[in-house]
């Protein structure tokens, strides 16, 4: 048992470290890391059969004023980043937590490169979009790549792995954490005493209950997770167990239009974020589609249609453009902005086959029959858009750009949904990623970090700061990890 915990620690532990780190995606791993190159003990929990949560599927992460973007002739400065933040939450994130993740995000780049990754570009993710920020840092293999060269830091460095182990609860001894108890692969019983236990557990968007709760969304329980299914708020759930509080955006979360059943690379599935002409489930426009162009505010506002989803209308003269001239929206660096989607045409025709997701019509009575609107509303709807397209005005919605008329047959509707990544609103943290608990205070040795810990957002994800998420995933996690050690090494009060 390690001298830094025997005094804190209960009978009967299975083992005991200085750290126990609770979730093995981006935040977890860079706590794990970190904590042992400080000279810890540190055992790395895992409810999943492997590493990385939501974090594997990301693709780049965001820094500010990092010498990748020097080198690159890009000028993004602090400020720059927290001025983007807190604007864009209007005030409603916290500014410490905004302030020390901007500070220090530049130095996950460096210390991810010392590690081994390598940079190919920073960039943003529409170049369209209005107010995005070059901050979005592209690796080599993107960041699946980082969770692999930090899993194997780990391992080197001697961090005890546990997975398909699930955490239950935190433990709490005289006033401070003391470690956790869980289950492994086969319904044993684990506990594990701890200095501290740093809590990186992905949120809750695989938990359709808690999310509908902190959401409000009317099709919360019904709406796909393309996340990670590990999210399940487990490790909010055991932070409120202990005291914590939540922070006020707890119902935060990054949701995209996609359609169910199709991959983030499919090209249908592109072809519906393009900004062309969108109608809800009765067959009217409803929005200025130019929001397609951030996929964030996009989700948001099919999220909050009545029925949970709309169409997007593509006559045939469109999808030519979008094969020949390529989509005016991608799906971030999945399919790029700009690429030909030359596997429309074949996945349009498989998908019109199968009857469930797009429809084809030779007429617009035709495909308003299909899609199950009314003939009359469709056909209205698409002559009052199309007169708007030629006229080369918006006075509807005011959308600026892309009024291409839907003319020329055959018609295809495609019916798209919202569908949920992350939540990134939880735990109320301070500055060192400390939980605060009911008395204002940090619960001695619990932390939060990644899309756990509050602070970082307002009402919805910053997506003029490409990569904020991951961004701060990475970093909180060795912020947390450095405050750890420097509060177990610290001398004993006399």
């Amino acid at each position: 048992m390690s001298d830094l915990t025997a005094s804190l620690v209960p009978d009967a532990l299975d083992a005991s470290y200085d750290v126990v780190v609770v979730g093995g995606g981006g935040s977890g791993l860079s706590a794990a890391v970190q904590a042992a190159r400080n000279g810890l003990s540190v055992a790395l929990i895992e409810k999943m059969p492997i590493l990385g949560g939501c974090s594997a599927f990301a693709e780049g992460h965001a820094a500010f004023g990092s010498d990748e973007q020097a080198k690159r002739g890009i000028n993004v400065t602090k400020q720059d980043g927290f001025d983007a933040l807190v604007d864009y939450s209007h005030w409603r994130a916290d500014p410490a937590v905004v302030s020390r993740y901007v500070d220090n995000a530049d130095k996950t780049v460096e210390m991810l490169r010392d590690m081994g990754i390598v940079y190919e570009a920073v960039k943003v993710v529409a170049v369209d979009a209005p107010n995005e920020i070059y901050t979005w840092h592209i690796p080599e293999g993107q960041i699946a790549r980082v969770i692999e060269v930090l899993t194997a830091q780990a391992r080197q460095l001697g961090v005890d792995i546990f997975l398909q182990t699930a955490v239950e609860s935190i433990v709490m001894a005289e006033g401070r954490v003391a470690g956790v108890t869980a289950k492994d692969a086969d319904g044993q019983p684990v506990r594990l005493g701890a200095g501290a236990v740093v809590v990186g557990t992905g949120g809750f968007a695989g938990n359709p209950e808690m999310f509908a709760h902190y959401t409000g969304y009317a099709t919360a329980r019904t709406m796909a997770c393309i996340g990670s299914p590990g999210n399940t708020g487990d490790g909010l759930t055991m932070m409120f167990g202990v005291g914590a509080q939540a922070f006020r955006s707890i119902g935060t979360s990054l949701i995209i239009p996609l359609m169910r059943g199709k991959t983030i690379v499919s090209h249908t599935t592109c072809a519906g974020v393009q900004p062309y002409l969108w109608l809800d489930s009765a067959g009217r426009r409803f929005t200025d589609e130019i929001v397609g162009l951030n996929s964030g505010d996009a989700g948001d506002v099919l999220a909050g249609l009545p029925d949970g989803y709309a169409w997007t209308i593509l006559d045939s003269a469109q999808i030519d453009h979008l094969v020949t001239d390529g989509c005016e929206v991608g799906l971030g660096e999945f399919i790029v902005t700009g690429t030909p989607l030359t596997n429309l045409p074949t996945e349009l025709a498989g998908d019109v086959e199968a009857g469930e997701q797009v429809f084809r019509g030779d007429t617009l009575d035709e495909l308003a029959r299909a899609m199950g609107v009314d003939p009359d509303v469709l056909t209205v709807e698409v002559a009052e858009y199309n007169t708007l397209c030629h006229t080369g005005r918006d006075t509807k919605f005011y959308k600026p750009k892309f009024l291409f008329p839907v003319e020329k047959a055959p018609f295809y509707a495609l019916r798209m949904e919202p569908a949920v990544i992350i939540t990134m609103g939880g735990i109320r943290i301070n500055d060192n990623m400390q939980v605060i608990g009911a008395d204002e205070q940090p619960i001695p040795g619990l932390y939060s970090v990644g899309c756990d810990a509050g602070g970082l957002f307002g009402e919805s994800y910053t997506l003029t700061v490409p990569g904020a998420g991951c961004g701060f995933a990475l970093t909180s996690g060795w912020l947390a990890a450095d405050h750890i050690a420097e509060t177990l090494k610290a001398p004993a009060p006399l």
